[in-house]
Order: C-alpha cells, then structure tokens, then sequence
C-alpha cells in the first residue's frame, strides 16, 4: 500500500481516479452501442427504442448530477466513490438480465445513477489535488482514461467478449464485476486530502443549503450548463447511432465497431495536447469553440461521405473535439467563486442541465432515421453547434477561485 503521506501519492489517487473513469463511464457504459445490434434482434428493440435505452443513462443524470456532487462536497469524494463504484458494477451487471423493452431501460436508469454521477465527482478529486497548469493536464488525463475505457469496450465487446463468452449478456457481466473490486480499493487505499495538501485555502465541509445557493447565483455555471447541454446530447446520441448507421449502410460488423474506436482514440490522443494548447495561449474559451465547431462540422458531414471519407473526418473531427470535456470542466472549476471547495456542486448543477440534452438528443434523432439515415447526423450539428452562442457570454479568462 502506498503510505499516506508519500509526496507521490496524488498521483497515486489520479491513478485511481483515471480508473474509475475508465471503467464506469468508459468502458460499462460504451459497450452498449456495440452491443446494440444484438441486443435490439433478441429483445425485438426498434431504432426508436434503442434511442431510449441508451437515453434512459443520462436521463438518470439528471437526477443524480446535483445531488452527486452535493454529496461529494459534504462527504468528501472518498466515503462517495466507495458507494458509487459498488452499485455501478451491481447496476452494470443487473443489465444482463433484461428480458425485454422495460426492464433493461430500469436497468439502464439504475446504471445511469451512478455513471452519470461520475463526472460530478471526478473532477473534485483533481481540484482537490491539483492547481494551475496541472489541474487542467490532470483532467485532461481523466479523459483519456475514459477514451481508453471506451476503446476497450468497442473493440472487443461485440466481436471478441460476445462470441467468447456466449452472448452479450455475460460481457456486461464481464465489465460490471471489476467496478465492484475498484470499489474496496477505494475503501481500503484512498483517502481524502488534509488541509495543508489542499492546493487552495483550506477547505471546510458545506453544508448542502449552503453550497446549492452559493452556486446556483453564479452565473457562469449556468452559461456553461448550456453549452455542455447541446453538445452532450450531440455527442451523445451520436456515439450511440454511429454503429448501428454503419452497419445499416453496408459496414461489416468490424468495421462499425471499429469506427467508434477511432472516434475515442483520437479522443485519447488529442485530449492532453488540446488542454495544453489551450493553457499555453491562454484561449480556453477560442479552444473550447473551435472543439464545438468540429463536433458539429463532422456530424454535418458524416452523412455525405463514404468509404475514406468517412474514416478522414472521424479522425480529423475527433482530434478537433477531444479537448472539450476537460477544458469545459477546467473553466468551470476556474470560476470565481467556485474552486475544490464548491467544485462537487458545481460540476452536479451544470451536469444536471447537461443530461436533459443527453437524454432527450439519441431518441429524437434516432427518430429522424425515417426519413433518411443520415438526417439524425444533421439534427445532432445543429444541436451542438447551438452551445456556441452561450460561450460568447464568457469572459475570456475566469479569474480563478
């Protein structure tokens, strides 16, 4: 065990953290579009139907984001996780045994409560560790760790886990008993920061009242609640349509499965780089809406291209986007009156508003899919390039807390 004390043991809990993240937001939860195919023929599932399924995760987001991070604030992220990372291997494994529409969308509720709670968490870990230049590298290397977790899932859970193991129903077995293990490990290693290792002023535990209104006057929050709002929904429901796309237009199983691997491998690529771009130029703000703008650039053009076109702007539009997620989290927690000390709450409030567009996109563009395959692409850009007027009501550069 590595001593509490040790002057290396930050990095320690990153580790731990980038685990975490891997693995429940990553891996659990992007198994599922590979998985949906075969899914959707045993369950009888529609396009529409799929949409919702995959909906219902960050529908539950909604529910848990703010009290997530209320909770994380109050209890500290250690005694949180603990709690989070069992039930998400129990939730995660209660899938397999869905026998139709109604049950693996309870399951996927269920699931989603703590997934979903993840990104309202996390990120407190690193504000509570780390500061300056090595706060945003440290949430930048989050989401690597989730773009691994993702690349994992994708890869080997339809063409490798599924024919190994006998079915989809034992590889979300298959992904839901480690989280439980991660769990103990967080119970039995991790720990909560003393106040002199606090990167900031000592930091007091917040009452729940007290935080939700210190941070529901921010207005910053808000503004960037929108902006992750449409483009979790885009992303969202394109990550979850992508495959089955692929596979509707003639792709091999492979191939379609192999497309989103792409999309999160240039996610793992570009994220630590972008971050660091960002801080060098001191853009954060110009960064994050050159990311929208390829996000929406390559939805708009998915349905228009084939063959190496579409493989071109999947790698070149998943570089473009892959600093979004951390440097959104990183201006937030920026913010003037935020910091580690109201970080949890914070990252809960703008994620609560960020799931209603998670939650709400997949089904509706799903539903497009009738009147051609390509137009839930062009409903998900606009969708997403609708977050880049609320940037513009930033200030370039948050004065940080």
């Amino acid at each position: 065990m590595i001593g509490k004390r040790n002057p290396n043991y930050r990095w320690y809990i990153l580790g731990l953290t980038m685990l975490t993240y891997a693995l429940i937001a990553g891996a659990n939860r992007l198994c599922m579009p590979v998985l949906f195919k075969q899914i959707s023929d045993e369950l009888g599932l529609s396009l529409v139907a799929v949409g919702t399924i995959w909906g219902m995760d960050p529908l539950a987001g909604v529910f848990i984001g703010l009290p997530g991070g209320l909770l994380a604030d109050r209890f500290g992220v250690k005694r949180t996780l603990v709690v989070v990372c069992i039930l998400a291997g129990i939730f995660a494994s209660l899938r397999g045994f869905s026998v139709n529409f109604l049950t693996m969308a309870i399951a996927m509720f269920l699931f989603g409560l703590t997934a979903a709670a993840t990104p309202s968490i996390l990120p407190k870990v690193t504000a509570e560790w780390f500061s300056g230049r090595r706060l945003g590298l440290a949430n930048a290397l989050l989401n690597v760790a989730w773009a691994i977790g993702a690349i994992t899932a994708t890869i080997f859970s339809a063409t490798v886990f599924s024919p190994w193991l006998g079915g989809w129903r034992r590889v979300l077995f298959l992904f839901g008993v480690p989280v439980i293990a991660l769990g103990f490990l967080w119970l039995f290693t991790g720990r909560d920061p003393d106040q002199s290792e606090l990167p900031e002023t000592a930091m007091s535990k917040i009452p729940f009242r007290q935080a939700l209104s210190h941070v529901v006057r921010i207005k910053e929050v808000w503004i960037i609640g929108l902006v992750t709002l449409t483009n979790w929904g885009a992303s969202t429901g394109f990550i979850g349509y992508l495959p089955l796309y692929l596979r509707n237009i003639g792709w091999t199983p492979v191939s379609a499965d192999s497309a989103i691997t792409v999309v999160n491998g240039m996610f793992a690529i570009g994220a630590v780089p972008m971050v660091l771009l960002a801080g060098k130029l001191k853009a954060q703000k110009g960064v994050t809406i050159f990311s929208i703008s390829s996000l929406a650039l390559t939805l708009a053009l998915l349905p228009f291209l084939h063959g190496l076109g579409v493989w071109l702007i999947l790698v070149i539009g998943g570089l473009g986007r892959s600093g979004l997620s951390s440097l959104v989290i990183v201006m937030l927690l920026e913010t003037k009156g935020v910091g580690s000390t109201y970080g949890g709450t914070a990252i809960g409030l703008s994620s609560t508003i960020s799931m209603v567009g998670a939650f709400l996109a997949p089904p509706l563009g799903n539903s497009l899919a009738s009147i051609s395959q390509g137009s839930p692409f062009i409903f998900w850009a606009c969708l997403a390039a609708l977050g880049i007027p609320p940037l513009l009501f930033l200030k370039s550069k948050n004065k940080q807390a």
